[in-house]
Order: C-alpha cells, then structure tokens, then sequence
C-alpha cells in the first residue's frame, strides 16, 4: 500500500529567483526505508520540509504541487493532527525540544493534543522502554549526551501510531558507537512496519536497511537505486560518501620526516577519574595524525590537555606547563560556536594578524574560495549554517600560526564534497608543523592521515596507515558497526 505520493513541479522559497526543488515524482510504500543523498545545498533538507508539512506552513514559499499521505492531501488535515501521523527527528534533537525533562518532551505531542492523561502516561512510559531508555524519564535533557537526545526526540514520535518519521541527518554529531545504535534503533522502527525518510550523508550505515535511495542534485532526483544495488563505483561517480569501508585505501603517502616533538607519559583525567595514562608518541614535521577510539575514552579531553586547556605539568615537549602549550598549540573545538567572536566572516579570519600585508590577504582569499565561504564574507559568522561554522573555525585554526593543531571532528555532518576539500586545505596548510584529527570519520582518516593514534581501554597503539596497519583500522571501524 503506497503511504505517500509526492508529486512537486516547482518550489520556490519567498524571495528566492531560482527554484529550490523541481520535477520531483515518486510514491513510498508503507513500510519503506527511503534515503535521500547528495551534496549539501542539493533540496534534501527542503524536500523532507514539503513532505512533512513544514513546507509552506512554516517555511514561506510557493509550492506547484501535490503530496497525499494516506490518500488525503497533505494541506487538507486539520491542524496539529500531523503530528498524530508524521514524527520527526532533526539533526540537533536539542533544535525540537521544548522541555527540560525528558519524560515532559516525551508527552508534549500527548498533552498537545489533548490525549487523556492516563492514557498519555501509558503511551510515554512505553515509548521509553521501547526505545530502551526507562532510565532517562526523569533526566534534565540538558545533561544527555548526543545518543541520548535523539533516542528521547525518536520516543516523542511514537506516543500516537506515528506512520511515517522524518530523519534530517541523523549521524552528523554521533561517534561510531552513536552510529551502530542508531542503525539498531532503524531496524527496529522498521520492523515495527513504520515508514522512515532520511535524509544523510554518510551511508553505509545504511546498506543493509534502505528500500529504495535517491541521489539529489540541483533540486531534484539525478539516480534511484532499489535496495543493495548502490556500489562504491556509484558513489564516486556521484560524488557521496562510501557505502564500504573495505573499499577505502590510504591516500597519504608522505615519507615520515624528523621528530620534531614527543608526548611522555602523558595522563588525562576528568575529576577524579582516570581516562588515560602511560600515553607516549612522537610527531614528525608535517605529519598529519589522527586520533580514533571509542566513544568516552578521552580523546576530547587528549586534546584539551595536548594544547594546554587542561592537565597542567605534563612532560610534552611543546609545552610542559598548561600555559606554555596555550601558546604553542591551537584547539578547534567540536562546537564551532565557542569559537567564533566577531560580526562578520571577514572580520573572523583577519582578527589573527594585527597587521596584514597584501600575501597575507591574498591566502585567506584562497583559503576562503577554497572552501565555499567566500560569498558568505560579509555575513554574521552566527548566521552561517553548522558546516559553515565548522569550515570557518577551521580556517582560524590555520591561520593561527600555532605550533601544533588539534582539530576536534572538523568534518562532523559534512557531504563528500566538502568533506574533500576540507582534506584538501589540510593537506596544503599543515606543511611545515604536525596536524592532530580526533575524528569518527574514517574516510577524512584515509584521505589525510599518515597515521592513527588507536586508543583502547587497555592501552594505545599508533598506526602506520602505509603498511597492513590501514586494514587494522577498518577491521576496528567495522568490529564498532558490529
């Protein structure tokens, strides 16, 4: 039975000369996993906000066409009873949440709508359990971690039989483990017969779920592929993320040039717990290394130590006490917000030279052409979309003529596109002085990395990604899916 019939000519946001969706037609059977791919900017985003309603209601803009949902046109259901049908789980759970208790945003579409109260208390304790987290009911949602808001923000879609749950990139502030849970969680809603639209980059995640995947470009769709037929040879011709790890290979082959500087011994703690101690490497001029383990094994907090945010003495060669690292060592923070000061992106960049001569200005004009901010120069750096903030605070980290750079995930949420040329500047601007990456994304891994620095509960290992070490790191990447 078809849940869903889109059928779009045109869409156009208010104010907007060029069309931000058009000649989209397709059906969705109930029960199907459909994903939406491509680059940023390709009407994703837009086309999830027609097919749930947000578009035009919340979103202004003029709309040339259809979509029914159960037979009745989308426009003609009374207001607020969508969301007894459609639920939706954005890429920052917090955007959607309006209470500060878990188990309170949990009931809110209930009490919304006027459910029972006896009724409404059955339906949340049971959307808790069945998404496994009775634990968290009574939790400020504040406090949750990145898996958890979402798991909350996916309970508060199932306290009516939802149809159909609209997922705007789920993956882009998990870690690995964050990422096989949520599979865990897809399989699940899928077998319970739900209809679920995701729009993502990252696929491979998804290999094993999707009913059918549809390549956007430019608006619309440019390819559709039914389940198991997307090949890697399809993604580099489409330029998208991997759908196979096992299909990656390392790309940086840069011979190891001098030790330049060495960490001994180093220990990291968070109050009174011990994350890791007995921590000892060497970086080279240029190297490019980066940092992977699981998720709340220290590899944030490594970095805050590594460039002097915490840990103070500490036998690093760059910096023993925590001020003398401060000046040596640059941290580009996961949250590109704590990082970004002033009114415009040109003001953002140039505040790291007080004087800057006509080279100078001529490299941060490439560097900002280079990664697709040049447009955006005279906009309020808090105006810009996350990735742009992320691509911008990664711009201060080069210019910052630092020693030493640690970059905290700087391709969280990215498309392959700007994925690439992210690892492009950083294989251009890191000569000269080692980059650090903490990153789940093992495609920025093997694009960039020389090495890897593979932290374990029980110890450490640093990985030469030139020799049999690389298939190491994708047998971890793959055992963590598992």
């Amino acid at each position: 039975m078809d849940i869903m019939k889109v059928n779009i000519e045109r869409f156009n946001y208010q104010g907007a000369e060029k069309a931000s969706l058009h000649d989209i037609h397709f059906m969705i059977t109930e029960g199907e996993l459909i994903v939406l791919t491509g680059n940023s900017g390709c009407g994703k985003t837009t086309l999830t906000r027609v097919m749930n309603g947000l578009i035009p209601d919340q979103y202004e803009g003029t709309l040339d066409g259809k979509v029914t949902l159960l037979g009745q046109n989308l426009h003609d259901f009374k207001k607020g009873t969508l969301a007894k049908v459609i639920g939706n789980v954005f890429q920052n759970p917090s955007d959607q949440f309006f209470t500060r208790k878990a188990e309170d945003e949990v009931a809110l579409v209930g009490e919304n709508l006027g459910m029972p109260q006896a009724e409404l208390r059955k339906r949340v304790k049971k959307a808790f359990e069945y998404m496994s987290i009775p634990h968290l009911m009574d939790k400020n949602l504040n406090e949750l971690s990145g898996g958890e808001k979402q798991r909350v923000a996916i309970a508060s879609t199932l306290v009516y039989d939802t149809k159909i749950i609209f997922f705007d990139e789920p993956s882009a502030s998990l870690d690995q483990e964050g990422i096989r849970d949520l599979q865990n969680i897809l399989k699940l809603l899928k077998a319970s017969g739900r209809t679920i639209v995701i729009a993502e980059h990252r696929l491979y995640f998804l290999k094993e779920l999707y009913d059918k995947l549809y390549v956007m470009k430019d608006g619309t769709f440019i390819k559709e592929f039914d389940a198991g037929e997307l090949k890697t040879s399809d993604c580099k011709d489409f330029g998208l993320r991997t759908i196979d790890f096992s299909a990656l290979v390392p790309q940086n082959m840069a011979k190891m040039k001098q030790r330049i500087f060495y960490a001994n011994d180093v220990h990291v703690s968070v109050g009174k717990k011990q994350l890791i101690s007995g921590l000892s490497f060497d970086l080279h001029a240029s190297e490019i290394i980066g940092i992977v383990g699981a998720n709340g094994i220290g590899k944030s907090s490594l970095g805050r130590v590594l460039c002097g945010l915490n840990g103070k003495r500490q036998e690093i060669s760059w910096g023993k006490t925590q001020r003398e690292r401060l000046k040596n060592a640059y941290y580009m923070m996961q949250d590109a917000d704590y990082q970004l000061f002033f009114d415009t992106v040109e003001n953002e960049v140039l505040a790291n030279r007080k004087k800057a001569d006509e080279a100078y200005l001529t490299a941060v004009s490439h560097i900002i052409k280079h990664i697709d901010l040049w447009d955006k120069r005279s906009e309020h750096p808090q105006n810009l979309s996350g990735g742009q903030k992320q691509r911008l605070a990664l711009i201060n980290a080069f210019l910052s003529e630092k020693q030493i750079l640690v970059l905290d995930e700087p391709t969280s949420g990215l498309d392959y596109m700007h994925m690439d040329k992210i690892a492009e500047l950083i294989f251009e601007l890191s000569k000269g002085r080692p980059t650090m990456i903490i990153t789940h994304d093992i495609e920025l891994l093997l694009k960039v990395c020389r090495t890897v620095l593979l932290l374990k509960h029980d110890g450490y290992e640093k990985l030469d990604l030139q020799t049999d070490d690389c298939r190491k790191l994708i047998s971890y990447f793959e055992h963590m899916m598992k």
